[in-house]
């Protein structure tokens, strides 16, 4: 009968426990940086989704536990109905608004007056504000709920507006 030397029976363990690919299959990819929302937008609006946009900045760790606990997970399921991207608004990084017309991350936080990070705005597809924007990080057992009610809220106002 084969026999582990020693140790063999911590990796054999190791193995069989712990599946590192299902592990690290199992983390939700990090929110994507807004590139063109031109194209997200029409994205958006063929499948009647807002579009989340998170405002964040370097060096942020409230932005980091938002992303963490809540928007990794939200942006990553196919059921949450919105289409989630990042904006840094400390980054100077090219961006097409939703008009496609060339800005930066920067200036595209500027127009929307962002002061206070992290914030989310609930876009339509072509540029507009839906629900009102959730500004700061509030209680972790409410901060998912805020956002899943702000989302809801918005594809109730892209549907009344089809109407």
């Amino acid at each position: 009968m084969w026999q582990p030397r020693r140790g063999g029976w911590l990796c054999l363990l190791c193995a069989l426990i712990l599946p590192w690919p299902a592990l690290a299959a199992g983390v939700p990819p990090p929110l994507t940086f807004a590139a063109d929302l031109a194209v997200d937008g029409r994205q958006a609006g063929v499948d009647k989704h807002p579009v989340v946009v998170l405002f964040s900045r370097a060096r942020c760790g409230w932005c980091d536990k938002a992303r963490r606990e809540h928007l990794n997970a939200m942006a990553a399921s196919p059921t949450a109905g919105a289409l989630f991207r990042q904006v840094n608004m400390d980054s100077d990084v090219p961006l097409t608004d939703f008009s496609g017309q060339r800005t930066s991350h920067r200036d595209f936080a500027r127009r929307y007056n962002i002061k206070m990070t992290p914030t989310l705005m609930f876009f339509a597809g072509d540029g507009s504000t839906l629900a009102g924007a959730i500004v700061g990080y509030r209680a972790a057992e409410f901060y998912g709920t805020l956002i899943e009610d702000a989302i809801e809220d918005s594809r109730n106002q892209l549907r009344s507006d089809r109407k």
